[in-house]
């Protein structure tokens, strides 16, 4: 699809193909991976949250970089459900006690921020629900359930760029399927939207209920 030939800056936009091929990367990655995240752990992960309803507890969501953004978003559609969910590291977030949950998330398991949190949720009782990329992670070796997400990571990118194998011959390749650790961060927004619809099946949320806890001061 040809943009008309107008120049920005030192940039001639002649094409905005590849937009739209990237969409059907990003679509074709996430498909290819749906049948690979074991049921088992889902449900674990489901039963964890609403255990933790039903007895009085609290949800605490922990991520770092465009993770922890894909955290905020499930911690938001928690709170729409009527969870007492909170966002760590944010100024109004209450203590973690016993019997409350933290949702981890890490592509590589083994980010020092995150796995540092994880670890003092952990000595507090708290229940750990890990989401990483991959098994056998620090992260995911702590966790009470660990959700793996199968999915390229920022640290796989790392690690291609130091063995020479992000070469400028692939680079145009990688980017039309999300430079770094997008195809893990998009993935986890899709799944954690998907637990969201999950939940509101087992709970009978009406969509109404939902829309009286949005702010309203926007």
């Amino acid at each position: 699809m040809k943009c008309d030939n107008k120049e920005i800056s030192e940039y001639n936009v002649q094409s905005c193909d590849t937009v739209y091929s990237s969409m059907e990367n990003i679509t074709a990655q996430i498909q290819s991976v749906i049948g690979d995240i074991d049921q088992k752990d889902v449900c674990a992960m489901l039963e964890e949250i609403v255990e933790t309803k039903r007895s009085g507890g609290r949800i605490f969501v922990a991520g770092a970089g465009r993770s922890g953004l894909m955290g905020k978003a499930f911690a938001m559609r928690l709170m729409h459900m009527g969870f007492d969910a909170f966002v760590i590291g944010e100024t109004t977030t209450p203590a973690v006690k016993a019997d409350d949950v933290l949702v981890a998330i890490s592509g590589s398991g083994g980010t020092a921020s995150v796995l540092y949190i994880a670890n003092k949720a952990k000595s507090l009782n708290a229940k750990i629900v890990a989401l990483t990329s991959k098994s056998g992670s620090e992260l995911g070796k702590i966790s009470d359930v660990n959700v793996i997400l199968p999915s390229k990571s920022r640290a796989d990118a790392i690690d291609a760029n130091k063995t020479g194998a992000n070469t400028s011959a692939n680079a145009g390749a990688a980017g039309k399927s999300g430079p770094m650790g997008t195809s893990f961060e998009i993935l986890t927004i899709v799944f954690l939207d998907s637990i969201i619809a999950q939940l509101i099946d087992i709970t009978s949320t009406p969509e109404e209920d939902m829309r009286k806890r949005h702010a309203n001061t926007e």
